[in-house]
C-alpha cells in the first residue's frame, strides 16, 4: 500500500493539472529535482514550483524556472534555515496572507485566478508562480495549490538571515545533477517556497 492510499482522503486527490507538468518533456515530474528520487511511486509527497513570466507583446505565458522537491530535500532544507529566519516567515504569512483567501483555496474554486497575498488577479501579473503538493501522479488538493505574485518571494527573501542564506548556498551545493541554472538562480533569486 503506498502513502497516496494510506494518507489521503480519495475526494482530496486530482489529476495533476498540465499547468504543473513539466515543460522539458510535457508530463507530470517523475524525480526530485534536486536528488533524482523516483516520485511516481507515491511513497513520498513532494511539492512542485513554476514560475511564469508573461510576453507583453503576445501575451503568451513562458516559464522562468520549474522544479519538484520531494518531501525528504525540503526538510533538509528546512533543517538549514535559522530560527530566525522561520520565525520572520510565520509572522510575514500571519500578517499577510488573506485568510479568505485561504479559505476560498480550501474549497478550491479557482487556484489559478489571483495572488493568494495581494488578492491580484493573474491576468494583471507580468509574472507569478504557482505551488502545488503531490504525491504519486496525484495532486492533493486544500490548501495548494496556489498562486503567488513574485514580489512575495522578494519579500520572504529580504526575512532570511545571511546565516539562512549562506546554509541554502551549501545544502545547494550538496546537490548532484541540478541543473547549473537553477543552482545559479537559487542563489541571486530563490524560488518562493524553497
Amino acid at each position: 500500500m503506498n502513502l497516496q492510499e494510506n494518507l489521503f482522503d480519495h475526494k482530496n486527490l486530482k489529476n495533476i493539472p498540465l499547468e504543473f507538468h513539466s515543460d522539458s518533456d510535457k508530463a507530470p515530474f517523475s524525480a526530485c529535482t534536486f536528488c533524482s528520487k523516483d516520485l511516481s511511486k507515491g511513497q513520498d509527497s513532494y511539492m512542485i514550483e513554476k514560475s511564469y513570466k508573461v510576453n507583453p507583446i503576445n501575451g503568451k505565458r513562458n516559464t522562468s524556472f520549474e522544479y519538484a522537491i520531494c518531501l525528504s530535500c525540503n526538510i533538509r532544507k528546512m533543517e538549514a534555515m535559522s530560527r530566525e529566519s522561520i520565525q520572520n516567515i510565520i509572522i510575514y504569512m500571519k500578517n499577510n496572507f488573506l485568510s479568505e483567501e485561504w479559505e476560498l483555496q480550501a474549497e478550491n474554486k479557482n487556484p489559478f485566478e489571483k495572488c493568494i497575498v495581494t488578492g491580484k488577479l493573474a491576468e494583471e501579473l507580468d509574472e507569478y508562480n504557482i505551488v502545488g503538493q503531490f504525491v504519486g501522479d496525484k495532486m492533493i488538493v486544500g490548501r495548494f495549490p496556489i498562486l503567488l505574485s513574485p514580489s512575495i518571494g522578494d519579500e520572504i527573501q529580504e526575512l532570511l538571515s545571511q546565516k539562512t542564506k549562506d546554509e541554502f548556498d551549501d545544502f545547494m551545493e550538496t546537490i548532484n545533477g541540478v541543473p547549473p541554472e537553477l543552482k545559479e538562480l537559487f542563489k541571486t533569486k530563490r524560488p518562493i517556497l524553497v
